[in-house]
């Protein structure tokens, strides 16, 4: 394995909360899509001190250039992917979008 790549994973998982970590486990979303989302997602403030990033169609033109989809089997699935950064940094959480995420 790469040092980059490792160097990469130790990175997400300090930035990952354990509740993050569970829900990801839970909602079977892989890390792969926490770090393109990180690199390529669409940043929207919350409003409560967070920071909520997903993909929206300019995003996911991005993650796809950039390789994600070679990286993620069924990678379409996890198009309405968020996720949660609490104003620390951390990942708060990581969920997939039932609704669309209001912008002001």
């Amino acid at each position: 394995m790469d040092i980059n790549v490792e160097a990469q994973e130790l990175e997400l998982e300090q930035a990952l909360s354990r509740h993050a970590r569970l829900r990801m486990q839970q909602r079977g979303i892989p890390p792969q899509v926490v770090e393109s989302l990180l690199q390529c997602g669409r940043v929207q403030h919350d409003n409560h001190g967070g920071r909520i990033i997903f993909f929206d169609r300019g995003a996911w033109k991005v993650a796809c250039l950039c390789g994600f989809r070679a990286l993620v089997p069924a990678a379409d699935r996890y198009r309405r992917t968020y996720l949660v950064l609490g104003g620390d940094g951390m990942v708060k959480t990581v969920s997939h979008r039932y609704r669309r995420i209001r912008r002001h």
